[in-house]
């Protein structure tokens, strides 16, 4: 009797041209189940009264897997919100503009983030470089500023500033990803006899929610539908949907 208790890492690699790209780890991930289903049609017998089933006919095999990760990296994020991870270079904004309507108390949220060396005018014929006293800067890193007082000046305001790097993950401005998943484990309840499962080709749902404000640590929930690998041959071996080989 073999007893199963798993721990170990899962890697992802981008499908391309049909074939598994380089993987890579996607850090600590405390759950990892692929699940298994099939879709059927069942006959009934007709002469008992009971309607009891006398004949099934499987018409889909089907598999998922959901997992858990813990690393809130810009690759991991990309992948759980058919996003684009981007990083930013650092640079200089010129003439940045404000909304048209801005009162005492506003607060103006500029395009990029971790500014410095910020300079605000407004949009007279002549511009007029704003006086500090006249705004404050709530939060550099954030680019935010208050709005402390509009008296004669013309709307609407432009800034200019300089903006350090930064990562960017946009969501959903790419396609479904389609990876293959590979996990590389240990039995802890067997010895730590080694096990390998591969699934070969997997189409990511984008994850149903991100958890922002918890009092937990959060993770991103993964989940997918494997796909047919026709690259694999039909055979008991690999098959074409993915193994778990006990090493």
């Amino acid at each position: 009797m073999s007893f199963f208790s798993g721990q170990g890492e899962v890697s992802v690699a981008p499908i391309v041209s049909g074939k598994a790209g380089a993987f890579r780890k996607v850090g600590n991930v405390p759950d990892f189940k692929p699940k298994f289903d099939i879709s059927k049609k069942e006959k009934k017998e007709s002469g008992s009264g009971q309607r009891l089933t006398v004949a099934t006919i499987i018409t889909e095999n089907k598999s998922s897997f959901d997992a858990t990760f813990d690393d809130w990296s810009k690759e991991n994020l990309a992948l759980a919100t058919n996003g684009t991870a981007t990083a930013i270079a650092a640079g200089t904004v010129t003439n940045e503009p404000s909304p048209d309507n801005l009162v005492v108390g506003d607060i103006w949220a500029l395009k990029r983030q971790k500014i410095t060396a910020l300079v605000i005018k407004d949009s007279a014929t002549t511009p007029a470089t704003v006086a500090t006293s006249k705004y404050r800067i709530i939060d550099a890193d954030y680019g935010t500023v208050e709005i402390l007082d509009v008296t004669g000046l013309t709307l609407p305001l432009t800034a200019s500033y300089s903006a350090a790097a930064v990562d960017s993950v946009s969501f959903f401005t790419a396609p479904i990803a389609e990876v293959a998943v590979r996990f590389e484990g240990v039995n802890t309840a067997d010895g730590m006899k080694k096990c390998l499962v591969e699934l070969y080709r997997v189409a990511l749902d984008p994850t149903k929610e991100l958890g922002l404000i918890t009092d937990d640590f959060e993770g991103i929930k993964m989940s997918g539908n494997l796909l047919v690998d026709i690259t694999k041959p039909k055979d008991p071996v690999l098959g074409q949907f993915g193994r778990i080989v006990y090493l």
